[in-house]
């Protein structure tokens, strides 16, 4: 099972925000915490290499917070 800090860490590991990293909430859009559209596409790039997802973009603009990307990989992962 996925949990948010799976995700931080993979985040740290590919240094996506690295300033932000650490304050970011959970239940908040990434876009409203400071992720630019930089952080957000190589986020999906390394979520799809490390967890063996597709993230079509119909998914992807789904995938606001940090809540939502762990909601929807163990989804997956139940798939």
């Amino acid at each position: 099972m996925t949990t948010v800090a799976d995700i931080i860490l993979l985040m740290k590991e590919a240094d996506i925000a690295r300033n932000k990293v650490d304050s970011l909430s959970p239940d908040q859009p990434l876009d409203e915490q400071g992720l630019d559209s930089y952080d957000r596409m190589t986020l999906l790039t390394e979520l799809e290499e490390r967890f063996n997802v597709e993230l079509p973009n119909q998914i992807a603009n789904q995938l606001k917070t940090l809540d939502d990307i762990v909601a929807y990989l163990n989804r997956s992962e139940m798939n």
